[in-house]
């Protein structure tokens, strides 16, 4: 079993044409800049813009809410953070046939840490970043369906997903501890759930094709359009997809140090969020993609 990771389809207007249209209209100070190479996530559809900049458009209606959520409360967070993020230069309305707001972003160099991981030793970098991130966040901070949400609605999908990747192995012959991978799940839910006053400001999608790697050092954290309040389990989680044990470790003390916010029942929770993010991961068809969630389950120490 695997999953469709086929993004939906893009709007008919996105092209290269469109991009620089909409630059020379709505931003002429970057008009002289060329359009250059195009990616795609499946959210939206970037084209760089000169050697430092990109034009982000949303590929659907549904993924509109992401670009504003970013463009809104980024600036506004970002003020306190010191490790580089997207920053927005240009908001745009609709125009040249685009039907959406659309953005000019700054470029984060850099690969994906899902292509390159990070090293063990990046780990307090990246806790120094998340502590930044976890503050307060207010009532109106948006919730991520996914995310912002108690352990036991993720039960069923990670527990189904966790026999499924114990009775067919990895692509590389990995076996699952199911019996580990399931007393990890269950150390987590005999926890009280966290109150909503409890969660921060998250990430809440930082697996490795939003975090970059410079050859292994934390460049930076990518793709902010997820972002809600939620148990800062949920970012810790994540980690485990991004480097080996000893770095998530680190990252984990270091943060503990920062923020006074680490015990026992947030590294319980973190480990099984981190479980139930990779055990998902292992599933997709994509092999790069695939290959990151069994290394996210060894770093939690449930490969054989």
């Amino acid at each position: 079993m695997s999953f469709d990771t086929v993004p939906p389809p893009r709007h008919a207007s996105i092209s290269p044409d469109v991009a620089r249209a909409l630059v020379a209209a709505q931003a002429p100070q970057f008009a002289g800049l060329e359009i250059g190479s195009h990616s795609e996530g499946w959210d939206c559809a970037m084209y760089r813009l000169g050697t430092d900049l990109a034009v982000r458009l949303p590929r659907t209606a549904s993924a509109v809410r992401f670009l504003l959520a970013e463009t809104r409360w980024v600036p506004q967070l970002g003020a306190q953070w010191d490790f580089p993020f997207p920053e927005f230069p240009v908001v745009g309305e609709p125009g040249e046939g685009y039907p959406w707001q659309w953005a000019i972003v700054t470029w984060l160099p850099g690969d994906m840490a899902v292509d390159v991981p990070l090293l063990a030793s990046e780990g307090p970098a990246l806790g120094r970043a998340l502590a930044q991130v976890h503050v307060v966040a207010p009532d109106d901070a948006p919730l991520n369906v996914e995310q912002s949400v108690p352990l036991a609605s993720r039960e069923e999908k990670t527990l189904q997903r966790l026999d499924v990747l114990a009775r067919e192995g990895g692509p590389e012959g990995e076996q699952l501890d199911a019996d580990a991978a399931r007393a990890v799940w269950a150390t987590a839910r005999s926890l009280p759930e966290v109150p909503r006053e409890d969660w921060v400001w998250s990430h809440a999608d930082l697996h490795g094709g939003n975090v970059l790697s410079h050859s292994g050092l934390f460049g930076g954290i990518a793709d902010w359009g997820s972002m809600a309040a939620c148990d800062p389990a949920v970012d810790l989680g994540f980690a485990y997809t991004l480097m080996p044990a000893e770095g998530v470790a680190a990252m984990v003390a270091e943060y503990g140090a920062l923020t006074g916010r680490v015990d026992d029942a947030l590294v319980a929770r973190a480990r099984a969020i981190g479980l139930a993010k990779c055990v998902g991961v292992a599933m997709v068809e994509r092999p790069v993609t695939r290959a990151m969630g069994w290394r996210g389950l060894e770093a939690l120490g449930l490969v054989r």
